[in-house]
């Protein structure tokens, strides 16, 4: 079965979470089960850069993938966020709306598409993590990503034969691993702070049923405005997120 997605990657219908090791060349990546946490965050935001500095120490786990999603929607207090973008603030309202109750905060964080927690609070992070790391390992999909003759190359495996997660999606997401702004009004204002992770843009690579599938990406397809890919199989409308990877370029 060949699908073409609503981007243009094609998907043709064919075979681990993974993640990058440390010393490992570049458009490559290894298998290993990995969590992804997401945490909504701004530059206007005066609770938020502890939470910008604590992703920065849970993004040196090797069992985790943190991305950084800047939102819009505190522009209005003297200071434009120069790294967000309105899609990252739709996809924290779609989490609200699923997870509890439709209200938006920063800083939050989404783990594993399944809980969410203040970005801040290391102690319910970590309790997040635990809480759904049992489903991760159970639910967990074969994942294969690569960079191969200028496409990235993404392979998925079929879902445990009695799992419940047998839709979703593969995106991918490009990523600016370190990214320090000097605010200069607002909340923050004369504060330097370095964030991590930060998504230039999400894109989706193809939907996923249960089965096998491989998807084709050109790179060029691809926003320029990052030196990291991260993958992810999310299950459902920001279901569980069941496998993933990031390859550094």
């Amino acid at each position: 079965m060949t699908k073409l997605s609503a981007f243009g990657f094609l998907a043709i219908a064919g075979f681990f979470g993974v993640g990058l090791a440390p010393g490992l060349a570049q458009g490559q990546a290894r298998s290993e089960p990995v969590s992804v946490i997401e945490l909504f965050t701004s530059q206007g935001c005066s609770s938020c850069p502890p939470a910008d500095r604590l992703l920065k120490q849970l993004s040196e786990r090797p069992e985790v993938i943190a991305l950084s999603f800047p939102v819009t929607y505190w522009d209005y207090l003297g200071w434009k966020d120069t790294l967000a973008r309105p899609e990252n603030a739709e996809r924290q309202r779609d989490y609200a709306a699923i997870l509890h109750g439709g209200q938006v905060y920063t800083p939050e964080l989404i783990v594993n598409g399944m809980k969410e927690c203040v970005g801040s609070d290391l102690a319910a992070i970590d309790a997040a993590l635990a809480a759904t790391a049992p489903l991760i390992r159970k639910e967990a999909v074969p994942f294969n990503v690569r960079l191969e003759g200028g496409r990235l190359l993404i392979e998925t495996g079929a879902a445990p034969p009695s799992s419940p997660h047998k839709m979703g999606k593969v995106w991918v997401a490009t990523v600016r691993r370190s990214s320090p702004v000097t605010i200069r009004g607002g909340e923050n204002s004369g504060r330097t702070v370095t964030y991590t992770n930060v998504v230039r843009g999400l894109a989706e690579a193809g939907a996923w049923e249960g089965a096998p599938t491989s998807y084709a990406v050109p790179r060029g397809s691809l926003p320029k405005d990052g030196d990291m890919l991260v993958v992810f199989l999310q299950t459902e409308n920001l279901g569980p997120i069941l496998a993933a990877s990031r390859i550094k370029e």
